[in-house]
C-alpha cells in the first residue's frame, strides 16, 4: 500500500502553488532590491488577492507585514517602510489605495504599484496622475514587470 502511494506521488506533476511560490518569491526579491528596503522591512500589502504576496514576504524575511483591502476600514496607523498594492479594481479604489499608502509611510518609505493589476481606465498613465493627487512622486518605473515606485517628495528647506 506505502509503495503504491509513493509511486502515485511521482506520477502527478508539481504543484502549481509551488510554481507560485517560486514566482511570488522573484517578484519579493525584485521589489526589495528596486527599493532598497532592508529585508527586515515593514510592509503593508494593499489590495484583492494578497495571499501569495504575504506569504512569500513572511518566507523573505519581512518584520511585520500587514494586509489592507481598499474601502474596507483599517483603524491602525501602523509605520510602514514599503506598500505595496498589488490589485485594484479601478480608478476610486487605486485613490483610497494610494491615500492608504500615504497615510503609513515612513518618510523614507517606499510605494510600489503593480500596473499589471491596475483597472484603472487610463492604465499606467494614470497612477502617475493618482499619484501626484495622494502627494507621491514617481521615483522608478520597471517596464518589463509594469511597476511603478513611488515616494513621498522631499520637503526642500527653505533659505531666508
Amino acid at each position: 500500500m506505502i509503495a503504491r502511494i509513493e509511486r502515485s506521488a511521482e506520477i502527478e506533476p508539481p504543484s502549481i502553488a509551488a510554481v507560485d511560490d517560486a514566482s511570488c518569491a522573484a517578484q519579493v526579491d525584485r521589489i526589495m532590491a528596486m527599493t532598497h528596503l532592508p529585508v527586515s522591512a515593514h510592509v503593508a500589502l494593499i489590495g484583492h488577492h494578497t495571499l501569495s504576496s504575504l506569504m512569500a514576504l513572511l518566507k523573505h524575511g519581512c518584520g511585520a507585514v500587514r494586509c489592507l483591502r481598499p474601502g474596507a476600514p483599517s483603524p491602525d496607523r501602523e509605520i510602514a517602510d514599503l506598500a505595496w498594492i498589488v490589485d485594484v479594481r479601478g480608478d476610486d479604489e487605486l485613490d483610497e489605495a494610494l491615500h492608504a499608502a500615504r497615510v503609513r509611510l515612513s518618510q523614507r518609505g517606499r510605494v510600489v504599484v503593480e500596473g499589471a493589476g491596475c483597472a484603472c481606465r487610463a492604465g499606467l498613465a494614470a497612477i502617475r496622475d493618482h499619484a501626484t493627487a495622494a502627494g507621491l512622486d514617481v521615483v522608478s518605473f520597471d517596464h518589463i514587470a509594469n511597476r511603478v515606485v513611488l515616494a513621498i517628495p522631499p520637503r526642500l528647506a527653505l533659505v531666508a
